[in-house]
């Protein structure tokens, strides 16, 4: 009886350690190779990562390095999808939006993506033609780099500027 459990156990850990190495391997291919050329047309504009036909694995891993290395990405044209997030900061009144970027991987061991602000295009009118609070959305437009904060404390962060929204009405 304590033989088939401990079978049974080192199957499942065997299981779990290939599992875990799979999603390990694939996570690091060409984490170094930036693609050269569009993956996607949005009208005539082209986008660099569309990371909404991208697998999960190939998702997670641009996310990831978006977050670290998010200069190497300036000027590229990014799709993103997610759920609407917009608040106004108290000190300066200014209404930002965001998409919330969750679960890249499609894979419970891994870490959100978290959220990627975005600046509209200027034809957006608040609330006039957003999408309602927490909707599933679509989001294209080109990484740009801003510093905040005073100067000699200054954050770089990257938002998508000139950005088009898209999302299903209910």
């Amino acid at each position: 009886m304590k033989a088939k459990k401990i079978v049974k156990a080192s199957l499942a850990v065997a299981l779990f350690a290939a599992a875990v190495l799979l999603c390990i391997d694939s996570a690091s291919m060409n984490v170094n190779s930036v693609p050269s050329s569009a993956t996607a047309t949005n009208g005539c504009e082209k986008v660099d990562f569309d990371l909404t036909r991208m697998n999960p694995t190939v998702r997670m891993t641009h996310v990831y390095r978006l977050a670290s290395s998010p200069t190497e990405f300036s000027g590229k044209t990014f799709r993103i999808s997610g759920m609407f997030l917009t608040r106004v900061d108290k000190e300066d009144g200014k209404r930002y939006f965001g998409c919330l970027m969750s679960d890249p991987g499609g894979c419970s061991c891994c870490a959100p993506g978290g959220v990627l602000e975005f600046i509209p295009r200027e034809c957006y009118v608040w609330p006039t033609n957003f999408p309602p609070s927490e909707s599933r959305i679509t989001v294209t437009g080109r990484l740009k780099m801003f510093d905040i904060g005073p100067q000699e404390q200054s954050l770089t962060i990257p938002r998508l500027v000139d950005a088009d929204i898209s999302w299903e009405a209910k």
